[in-house]
């Protein structure tokens, strides 16, 4: 204690924090460094785009213009470029019947035009020719898993 108070050795002082910016006259928030992209959303899983597929196939509002007990509509038959391969779905207990495409617009094959799946969202589109209908749904990924979050489709 006599050392401190007479001079001698003390322990080093920290450095002061340096000072707050001084206020900016326009009133602009001041400049923030840029900021990283955010990271790229993982490609989705094939069990992603099932789930979500299977939950299109299931939407009741499709099921209106699915006429499954009509022939030549059972079991559902559908298409489409960017399904995966192996891809199995489910229908009215039948397995979905994956095709190249429809031969005419009166084959009763339900089309994939749009499959994104990204992060934890999903957006579907598809058309069914032989009703004439375009549709498209929009699913989220919950705690619960793959849900249907809105479906629209529109008579041509």
């Amino acid at each position: 204690m006599f050392a401190a108070a007479c001079g001698g050795a003390s322990p080093p002082a920290e450095s002061p924090a340096p000072p707050p910016a001084p206020p900016s006259d326009s009133g602009a928030e001041p400049e923030k460094p840029p900021e990283a992209a955010p990271p790229a959303a993982p490609a989705a899983s094939e069990a992603d785009v099932s789930a979500v597929l299977q939950l299109v196939v299931e939407d009741p509002e499709l099921d209106k213009y699915l006429h499954l007990g009509e022939p030549g509509r059972f079991p559902l038959q559908l298409a489409g470029d960017k399904l995966p391969p192996g891809l199995k779905l489910v229908k009215a207990t039948e397995p979905v019947k994956v095709v190249d495409g429809p031969k005419s617009k009166k084959d009763a094959v339900l089309v994939i035009t749009e499959l994104d799946v990204a992060g934890d969202k999903a957006n579907v589109r598809y058309r069914y020719d032989v009703e004439g209908i375009r549709g498209t749904v929009t699913l989220g990924r919950s705690a619960h898993g793959w849900e249907l979050k809105n479906s629209r489709i529109v008579e041509r």
